[in-house]
């Protein structure tokens, strides 16, 4: 995920499932005994709400459950079994990031297009700056990952936060000798947000930056691994941007000292576009925000103020944010296939 100034950000955190798939594994038989007395032993994955017999118990034969998505399971292993509905687990907190002084970071890395190789990532004339550490404000490269200060002073600075896991060797689509690190895999995933948008001018001389005009966004991982912006010299794409591996704009103000953040996606050749819909931005005051990437879509939303970044989320809290309510203009939903 990518953050553009001016923005201070409170707040930071990844959620995922438990896992996200459904494996049927057999299980060792679990005796007439204990299904009599009404409960099931941990031998079967995740909570169990109820036991209901439908015949005189015998030994049976139960499939490990894992969860594809919030909903409710319900497996029968026909006469003489039992059915399990067994509540969808929590989603857990894989990574944490708080700016209250001193700022600590858990699960992330903070890099910059600001690579050098005396001492993280690399440069040359055909491509320019690689990936590479930043110090906390975002604006120099450094030698080690260094947790974010929370303040990004104008458009003129951005930075990408992946996983604090680095690639392995040729493990990443990642350009040579640039700070290659894991984005963040998976269909299911939550990425919650605490932040204002207050108004700042840029301070340089560039006039063909955007100036004022904060943004939080999501790339392929390659995208800025190999080259984020631009061409080669040869004015070649080098990235998959342009062949359509995905962008989404969680929010972005689209002009200078615009008051509206909007959605949109951008896959090229492929879904693209946004909705009329639009927050208000956070001027003088924090605001929650959530992107969820699950059941192929994308939900964008405003969160309540009183919204908790514990260390897990039910479902029901899922639920309740991905209930796309079709007269909020503080919500956005966007399908995105298999």
């Amino acid at each position: 995920m990518h953050l553009r100034g001016p923005m201070n950000v409170s707040k930071l955190a990844v959620y995922m499932l438990p896992g996200d798939f459904y494996s049927p594994q057999k299980r060792a038989t679990i005796p007439s005994d204990v299904l009599d007395a009404g409960h099931i032993p941990d031998a079967v994955d995740g909570p169990v709400a109820h036991v209901a017999l439908a015949e005189p118990a015998k030994e049976v034969d139960l499939p490990v459950i894992r969860f594809l998505n919030n909903s409710t399971v319900q497996k029968r292993t026909g006469p003489g079994s039992c059915s399990i509905i067994a509540a969808a687990p929590p989603w857990s907190r894989i990574a944490s990031y708080t700016s209250a002084a001193p700022a600590a970071a858990t699960g992330f890395a903070f890099l910059a297009n600001l690579g050098d190789e005396r001492k993280s990532g690399t440069f040359d004339y055909s491509f320019g700056n690689s990936l590479g550490y930043v110090i906390g404000n975002g604006k120099t490269v450094a030698s080690q990952n260094t947790p974010f200060d929370g303040t990004l002073e104008t458009s003129e600075v951005e930075i990408a936060v992946f996983t604090d896991q680095q690639c392995r060797t040729g493990d990443c689509e990642a350009r040579p000798r640039a700070t290659a690190h894991y984005g963040f895999g998976g269909e299911s995933k939550v990425f919650l947000i605490e932040f204002q948008m207050d108004h700042y001018d840029n301070v340089g001389t560039d006039q063909g930056m955007l100036s004022d005009a904060p943004a939080w966004w999501f790339l392929n991982a390659a995208i800025p691994r190999v080259l984020q912006y631009g061409n080669d010299k040869r004015n070649i794409p080098c990235s998959c941007w342009s062949s359509g591996c995905g962008e989404f704009d969680a929010f972005e103000v689209l002009g200078r000292g615009e008051e509206r953040a909007k959605s949109t996606i951008h896959r090229q050749g492929n879904l693209e576009g946004g909705d009329s819909n639009f927050f208000r931005r956070p001027v003088g005051r924090m605001l929650k925000f959530a992107v969820i990437f699950h059941n192929f879509n994308i939900t964008a939303s405003v969160l309540p103020d009183t919204f908790d970044f514990s260390q897990t989320l039910t479902a029901g809290q899922i639920d309740n944010i991905i209930a796309y309510d079709p007269d909020s203009y503080t919500h956005s939903l966007f399908p995105i296939g298999d």
